[in-house]
């Protein structure tokens, strides 16, 4: 009897460890996560004003697939492509009550994606907002950082930057972004910070280079909430070495090789608040609209009307499983 019972025990507690081996080789090999993105705005007027929405969308790239969009509540819109993302502008029906606008799309993040292959651009090697890679201080250091050939010398930039710059104590709210050569003087950031720097360093030893703007679908996913995400935002870059396009996250210590967690909206550009979206809001509300509504990150939108008084509640709901 009291063999029957030990046998028992160990056929449990064979079946705990089975079954617990199983699981952490899906959450830490299992080659991709597919989540399924819905976007929600709730939009309220009390007039027949005209109202439109335009929203940051990703697309598909070398460690990412978007697939399936499906829009409800309006049928009025069009779509432009940009460095790496797509944006919707939907003119919205106007009523004198809430109007419910849904956006829903499916992707599917990649671990260790392969190097790929994307357009190239003289702009991925000049300087740009905060990335000043034509600061002496800026080519200086990365002199120092280059290695026998680029790809080593990614790989020592994005080691170097993981090292040297620190996560800030308190409040980052309305904190003013520093430029690279800054950085180098100040190195204390989140990573937008690590991104600038590692971009602006690659740029300066000729190496093309895109810093990325972006969601972290990091599990367990936060709680939904208006005003919110399940996910955070977060940067990182792309660089191009021997003929293709590579992944790395400085403020994670990852250099070509993707997780499943980073969701790509396309270049620094698509972040509203850099100088290419600023001047666009600029022009809308020189044109006699009304900024009703917008966020930077992680969610990327904006509502404006010719109504002052135009309320939006965006939300965004997310689940995910393994195998899609």
């Amino acid at each position: 009897m009291k063999k029957k019972t030990y046998l028992t025990m160990f056929g449990c507690i064979l079946a705990v460890v089975v079954a617990t081996a199983t699981l952490c080789c899906i959450f830490f090999f299992n080659p991709q996560r597919t989540f399924q993105i819905t976007e929600t705005y709730k939009i309220n007027s009390t007039n027949t004003s005209q109202i439109y929405l335009n929203v940051c969308l990703p697309t598909s790239t070398g460690y990412q697939t978007v697939s399936d969009y499906v829009f409800d509540g309006f049928e009025d819109y069009f779509i432009e492509r940009y460095d790496g993302w797509n944006e919707l502008t939907a003119k919205i029906p106007t009523k004198n009550s809430e109007t419910l606008i849904t956006i829903t799309y499916s992707v599917a993040l990649i671990r260790n994606a392969q190097s790929w292959d994307a357009p190239l651009s003289d702009a991925y090697t000049q300087p740009q907002q905060y990335v000043d890679s034509d600061n002496k201080d800026i080519i200086k250091f990365g002199e120092q950082l280059r290695g026998d050939n680029d790809y080593k010398t990614a790989q020592n930039i994005v080691k170097q930057v993981n090292k040297m710059i620190h996560y800030p104590s308190g409040s980052q709210v309305n904190k003013e972004q520093l430029s690279a050569s800054e950085l180098l003087k100040n190195p204390v950031g989140v990573c937008g910070d690590n991104a600038i720097l590692m971009t602006a360093l690659l740029r300066a030893e000729g190496i093309p280079t895109r810093m990325v703007s972006g969601v972290s679908l990091e599990l367990p996913l936060k709680q939904a909430a208006n005003w919110s995400h399940r996910g955070g935002a977060h940067a990182w870059v792309e660089f191009f070495v021997e003929g293709k396009w590579h992944f790395a996250d400085p403020a994670w210590g990852l250099f070509d090789r993707s997780d499943t967690s980073h969701l790509s909206y396309g270049t620094y550009e698509a972040y509203i608040g850099s100088d290419f979206q600023q001047s666009r809001m600029t022009a809308i509300e020189n044109m006699g609209f009304y900024l009703n509504g917008a966020m930077s990150a992680p969610l990327r939108f904006m509502v404006y009307s010719t109504d002052e008084n135009v309320v939006v509640v965006p939300r965004v709901d997310v689940s995910f499983s393994w195998f899609g």
